[in-house]
């Protein structure tokens, strides 16, 4: 099982003092954790616990769609042509929150994710999907290769994990790194993609969603569901100060 930081675990919305690396310069950094899902509640459990302080807590599907462990959440497996909906039942969602904690503006925005799976197909995370207003965040991985996506009606920015598909059946910790001009994805810490685009402002009323789309009929919308383990998810808000 890995070994959780006291920081992962901590239940603190305070601003962290960091330095980052954008585009190949330094510049400094305030970030805030403002999810922070441990996905380590155990079996019978149906409530991810967000340990950031902010109380964003998620909904845990039922039985047998998602199962927890102690240590990771696991999805079970419903290919793209089985034509069916599930509905909620197959993910763990975190609803929108008033204060616009959750989206991610116009500013630096990172998504953390460490998952593993066989398969080529789902839709890993979310918030939104095509036709929402206000913008769409989704993590996919078409072919086994991860991709992450921001998009508003200003703008279209997509990273990728490269030419090696990440379907292995092995952990792989992914960031995914927003700034108001480019979105850079790390997998297992070594950069693998950036785009530079304006993305604009994305603040929707969706909820984040983990393991597929949340409004899907299986036919005219596929659910794309993802299948295998998720071990957290983290989002984190940034702003430059210099």
């Amino acid at each position: 099982m890995r070994v959780r930081s006291a920081l992962a675990l901590s239940a603190t919305a305070a601003l962290l003092a960091v330095t980052t690396t954008v585009g190949g310069a330094s510049a400094g950094t305030t970030d805030q954790r403002v999810l922070d899902l441990e996905l380590n509640e155990s079996a019978g459990l149906r409530t991810a616990v967000d340990s950031s302080g902010f109380g964003h807590d998620g909904a845990i599907g039922p039985l047998p769609h998602v199962t927890m462990n102690g240590a990771f959440a696991h999805f079970d497996r419903h290919p793209p042509g089985e034509g069916i909906s599930y509905g909620l039942a197959h993910l763990i969602t975190v609803p929108d929150a008033a204060d616009g904690s959750l989206d991610p503006g116009a500013g630096n925005f990172t998504i953390e994710i460490r998952y593993r799976t066989k398969e080529n197909f789902g839709n890993l995370l979310q918030k939104g999907q095509a036709t929402s207003s206000g913008g769409q965040v989704k993590l996919q991985q078409p072919r086994g290769k991860l991709s992450c996506m921001f998009k508003t009606p200003t703008g279209t920015a997509t990273a990728g994990s490269g030419t090696t598909p990440l379907n292995d059946n092995l952990f792989h910790s992914i960031r995914c790194v927003r700034t108001p001009t480019s979105v850079t994805m790390y997998v297992d810490g070594v950069q693998t993609g950036r785009v530079n685009h304006n993305t604009g402002t994305l603040n929707n009323n969706k909820l984040w969603s983990i393991g597929g789309k949340p409004e899907c009929d299986g036919v005219k919308v596929t659910c794309d569901y993802f299948a295998g383990d998720v071990d957290y998810v983290r989002l984190t808000k940034a702003a430059t100060t210099g």
